[in-house]
């Protein structure tokens, strides 16, 4: 039997009985929000078909109301029921990646749109294989409207404690399954569109996901990674060459970040390669170094190495890696030379960069690469 702690609270550990299952029932025909552990973290999820608990889950969030909510859905026949024509490639990443931390933004059905939510004519729709959320979902007869149970702009919660710190006001129920382990978030992938485009890198890579749909993926956001040795010249002198040098309508869309292979953290920039990037009309002051870590790469869209030796430490830690050098002969390292020595591999750098922009420019999906214009 779960334990009850304190009024709304109720704690179990393990699957969860059906007693858990009525309470929390109970609570979301009657309007109530309920927290609840779901793939990743804790969740807050009602009735997708009641309005007015969709309206408390905002508030209890400190949420604007232009972030949508997401559809967690029984299986892939109901969340199929949830959008107005089912995709190309739907059925297969939905038998590859579900139940499981896929994300799908679909068209969103006449049924979807009368319940208020898909208010930009799309829906982000998930199965979870979290048993207790399944086990509600296989009683309460309606898909469960959910976003994370954190304050807006707050990290996200991994335990019952975390929740009730962190939102402005608790849930009606929350039902405590213990810590979550820490995993990276959940994917998402727009299939709204004529071409899938990855929204936020989570637990399923872009490769799986090209690999389930048969057809290149995407991606409304870029980030590229500069690797060198200390971080402290080559690299960041090439990240502040790429922001200066991005086409305006692609800020916003495009993040450049530098590490090193043998970086301690928190240097700045070398005197004299921050008054090369001066001379060349960009600002690298405010950089400060960090060493490549598996994270960083797995974060990165595409790494850019200054030499054969930094891409291998990459490919080591990562070896499904998008690594490439930004020049074949590598960049030679300025450290301890003149300003002249700089601005030569600064030049070196700026003269192959327009291949890195290429690259970018492949990966960016037409769509946002159209939006970015618009701006």
């Amino acid at each position: 039997m779960p334990r009850r702690q304190a009024p709304g609270i109720i704690r179990f550990r393990g699957q969860p009985d059906e007693s858990l299952v009525d309470e929390a029932l109970s609570a979301l025909s009657g309007g109530g929000v309920a927290a609840l552990p779901t793939d990743t973290v804790y969740g807050l999820a009602v009735r997708a078909d009641l309005g007015d608990a969709i309206k408390r889950v905002y508030r209890i969030k400190g949420r604007g109301f232009d972030k949508p909510l997401v559809l967690l859905a029984r299986d892939a026949e109901s969340a199929g029921r949830l959008c107005r024509d089912l995709p190309s490639g739907f059925d297969r990443l939905a038998q590859k990646f579900w139940p499981g931390p896929l994300t799908l933004v679909l068209g969103a059905s006449r049924q979807v749109t009368d319940w208020g939510l898909g208010g930009n004519g799309t829906v982000g729709v998930r199965v979870s294989a979290e048993a207790v959320v399944r086990m509600i979902l296989e009683r309460i007869g309606v898909p469960l409207a959910s976003t994370s149970a954190n304050r807006s702009g707050q990290p996200e919660c991994h335990s019952g404690a975390e929740v009730l710190r962190s939102l402005k006001e608790p849930p009606d129920l929350l039902l405590d399954g213990g810590e979550r382990p820490r995993r990276r978030p959940s994917t998402v992938l727009d299939l709204s569109g004529p071409r899938p485009v990855l929204l936020r890198r989570g637990a399923i890579g872009r490769a799986e996901l090209e690999e389930a749909c048969g057809r290149p993926v995407g991606l409304a956001r870029i980030r590229a990674l500069f690797v060198c040795t200390g971080n402290t010249c080559r690299s960041p002198m090439a990240e502040g060459l790429l922001r200066a040098r991005l086409p305006k309508h692609w800020r916003g869309l495009v993040e450049a970040e530098s590490c090193g292979t043998g970086a301690l953290p928190g240097m700045p920039a070398t005197a004299t390669a921050q008054q090369a990037a001066r001379k060349r009309g960009f600002d690298i002051s405010g950089h400060r170094s960090q060493p490549l870590t598996r994270d960083l790469v797995e974060e990165a869209d595409l790494v850019v190495a200054m030499e054969d030796r930094h891409r291998r430490a990459v490919l080591d830690l990562a070896p499904g890696a998008d690594v490439m050098l930004l020049d074949e002969g590598g960049v030679p390292d300025p450290i301890g030379g003149s300003l002249d020595d700089y601005l030569e591999t600064l030049d070196l750098q700026g003269s192959n960069l327009p291949e890195v922009v290429r690259r970018i420019g492949g990966m960016l999906s037409e769509s946002e690469q159209r939006k970015g214009k618009r701006k």
